[in-house]
């Protein structure tokens, strides 16, 4: 088994101070990210090739596989994408798995949570907490970006 480093980073989606975003709006924009998840992380993925979309018969969610090219390294790498409506979206990939979840805390509000797990064969104890740091910083980066993007998605009336 791959060493991992197994992170979760979640943001307020409306804080105080920025035009509100309804839970459809953002369901909306995430939606929109499995297949251009370059408008999202642009710093990270320079561009999303859907291969198929298809409705698993058993659940009903939507199950998208693409290839995204990461910026970084030029490697392209595809996922397995499945959309669990209205709340939770799972890319699964051989590099590890991430979530993106819209929760509701207990007086209404909307949180946006990443979960990423990634792995790292045959790195060395010291390497994981390197990459730890690394990526601790890129899911916060990842969360408050994309609450970002689909604000001024919403101002533009793209969603």
């Amino acid at each position: 088994m791959a060493p991992a480093n197994n992170i979760a980073y979640t943001a307020p989606i409306n804080p105080p101070g920025e035009t509100p975003l309804s839970h459809a709006q953002v369901w909306a924009g995430l939606l929109l990210k499995i297949r251009s998840a370059e408008s999202f992380v642009s710093g990270a993925i320079s561009k999303t090739d859907v291969l198929s979309e298809t409705v698993d018969p058993s659940s009903g969610n939507k199950v998208t596989v693409r290839d995204v090219l990461f910026r970084e390294s030029g490697k392209k790498v595809q996922e397995t994408v499945t959309a669990y409506e209205p709340t939770r979206v799972e890319f699964v990939q051989a590099g590890g798995n991430i979530s993106n979840i819209i929760s509701e805390g207990g007086n209404g509000e909307l949180y946006m949570t990443y979960i990423f797990e990634w792995k790292h064969p045959d790195a060395s104890k010291e390497e994981m907490a390197e990459f730890l740091v690394k990526e601790k910083n890129m899911g916060k980066t990842a969360v408050e970006g994309t609450l970002k993007v689909l604000r001024q998605m919403v101002a533009d009336q793209k969603l």
